[in-house]
């Protein structure tokens, strides 16, 4: 009798640049997507001084954001899967695994932050062997 072949997930080594970038990542979400309120607030909201605000918040937002994507770049170029060496959060033109996994409206760099983030595991999106984060 033929037993199915299971892949158990492995602990990813030095897992803690990995959180690095994760929470970068999630913090560079919140100031994209803050971005566009704070313009609309500032644009459409009531008149007066609370549009100097909304201003000086979009401003923060775009800065902070353009700040955050250069560390995450910096010390994402670094992280490379263990068995195949592909740059974990980086994406290049070769062809993604089965496996890998990729959410709607997403790319699969945001969907590996996203399945850190909640599941604290991911799928290497090159070679397709499953990572966890904790022992």
């Amino acid at each position: 009798m033929k037993m199915p072949a299971v892949k158990y997930a492995r602990t990813f080594p030095r897992a803690g640049r990995l959180l690095k970038v994760m929470f970068l990542s999630l913090l560079l979400w919140v100031c994209v997507l803050g971005l566009p309120y704070f313009l609309f607030m500032m644009f459409f909201g009531n008149a007066g001084d609370n549009q100097k605000w909304w201003a000086v918040a979009a401003l923060v937002a775009l800065v902070l954001g353009v700040l955050l994507r250069l560390i995450i770049y910096a010390l994402s170029t670094k992280i490379r899967c263990p068995l195949c060496q592909g740059a974990t959060f980086q994406t290049a033109s070769c062809r993604m695994n089965q496996n890998a996994r990729k959410a709607p409206l997403l790319s699969y760099s945001t969907s590996m932050v996203l399945d850190m983030f909640i599941y604290r595991r991911f799928v290497c999106k090159y070679c397709g062997t499953p990572f966890r984060l904790r022992k």
